[in-house]
């Protein structure tokens, strides 16, 4: 048997995100306090990593009771992950806390996760799971009519999916290590990770039992990625 699990660590990459980082910070509070009201046991820690951040975000950050920010320049969404993940395990080391009682849970600055997400993978941990891939939707209130059509037309959304988030993964922290963390590259961290994960031989589930609901913008902030996607996926 594995240890209990006692820590979910959240990690959010953030790149001038002050519009939106409020209301992912209210999120994860709120999926806080569910955890806690079933699962009192189990410590969270939320970290937000600030990546060539020009905004108000810092302050933002500083101004949620159960955050903490820190800083880079790495330009690159896998190098934030990384580096927010890495601080976190470097803490729970220096503390003697066992790496396998720690869960590490991702999602970005410009998305909002459910009241059930941490709860939801705190028992997915439980039944020894290495890896949860979860889905994203993007928010409908920044979509068309026929946006949303051809999303949810196009989209798998149901456990067994295909598809591969940062804004919804989490895993333990011992694969994490194990498979040498996220590649510091500006997109696809994410499916390399989880690529590498099950060549490994590693528990990966991909379910719908959490949705992350994220930003449906179409402007993208880095070639390929989510808002790419949608962009290239626009009807009339």
């Amino acid at each position: 048997m594995r240890s209990p699990l006692g820590h979910i660590a959240v990690v959010i990459p953030s790149r001038n995100e002050e519009q939106l980082l409020p209301l992912c910070l209210e999120s994860v509070a709120g999926a806080t306090a569910f955890l806690a009201s079933h699962r009192p046991l189990i410590k969270v820690s939320i970290t937000v990593v600030l990546d060539r951040t020009t905004d108000t975000s810092a302050r933002l950050v500083d101004c949620h009771p159960a955050a903490r920010s820190v800083v880079c320049d790495a330009g690159s969404v896998g190098a934030a992950r990384d580096l927010g993940i890495r601080t976190v395990l470097a803490e729970a080391a220096e503390a003697g806390q066992d790496e396998a009682a720690v869960w590490i849970a991702n999602t970005d600055a410009d998305s909002t996760v459910p009241r059930g997400w941490l709860l939801t993978q705190a028992g997915l941990a439980d039944e020894e799971w290495d890896v949860v891939v979860g889905k994203v939707q993007p928010d409908p209130n920044d979509l068309s009519d026929s946006q949303r059509a051809l999303w949810f037309a196009t989209h798998t959304l149901a456990d067994g999916h295909g598809h591969i988030h940062g804004a919804n993964l989490g895993f333990r922290a011992g694969a994490y290590a194990a498979l040498g963390g996220f590649r510091h590259q500006p997109v696809h961290e994410d499916r390399d990770f989880v690529h590498a994960a099950r060549t490994a031989g590693l528990r990966v589930l991909a379910t719908d039992a959490c949705r992350v609901t994220t930003s449906g913008r179409t402007e993208s902030r880095v070639r390929g990625g989510f808002a790419d996607f949608l962009a290239n996926r626009q009807v009339s």
